[in-house]
């Protein structure tokens, strides 16, 4: 037996293949983090539901906005789809310092973002830097008070793993749908094998 052969059939023992075009990429470390409320919010806190996770920051004059705005838009479409209910938005500080629970409060208004489906997340800097290492995402200071950052949205499925990484170019709201929904089927016949 081949050295793939053999992995492939170990995979399937343990039931972590999955016949998805969305292969598992990894798992992302557990993290708790506090809420635009001020909530302590724990990302295991999520599992049985698809999630979108984007970072941005509330001062932001770049990328930010425009990522917030794609994420109400793959929102808008997956109400329209009737998947919501089973999907999670999340949106963490690239900038702790600034971006506290209050700030990202009002962020959420200029948005009219709905808390119910959608958690913005801050933190100490050593949280936030500890998560962005875990995520491979980074960030730097620019001369002109801004950040440099990569703009990203990382799909989870319902155990929590990494599935799709988005950039704003390929962050289209059908594809979203189609990929969330692809995630909720897979999810479906796992529970039923």
């Amino acid at each position: 037996m081949s050295a793939l052969a053999l992995l492939t059939a170990l995979l399937a023992s343990v039931g972590e293949t999955d016949n998805s075009r969305l292969a598992v990429i990894r798992t992302p470390a557990d993290f708790t983090l506090t809420t635009q409320d001020g909530k302590p919010f724990r990302l295991s806190s999520l599992r049985g539901k698809v999630v979108l996770v984007s970072f941005v920051f509330t001062t932001c004059n770049g990328t930010c906005p425009a990522t917030t705005h794609r994420m109400v838009l793959a929102q808008q479409a997956l109400a329209k789809a009737g998947l919501l209910d089973k999907v999670h938005l999340v949106s963490i500080t690239l900038d702790p310092a600034r971006d506290k629970p209050a700030a990202l409060r009002e962020y959420m208004r200029l948005y009219d973002i709905d808390a119910k489906h959608w958690t913005f997340l801050t933190g100490s800097p050593q949280q936030i830097d500890k998560v962005l290492s875990e995520w491979g995402m980074w960030v730097r200071p620019t001369a002109n008070g801004q950040l440099d950052h990569p703009s990203r949205v990382f799909l989870l499925d319902g155990r929590g793993r990494l599935r799709e990484i988005y950039d704003l170019q390929f962050f289209r709201p059908r594809w979203v749908c189609e990929d969330v929904q692809l995630l909720l089927n897979d999810d479906a016949s796992a529970k039923h094998r």
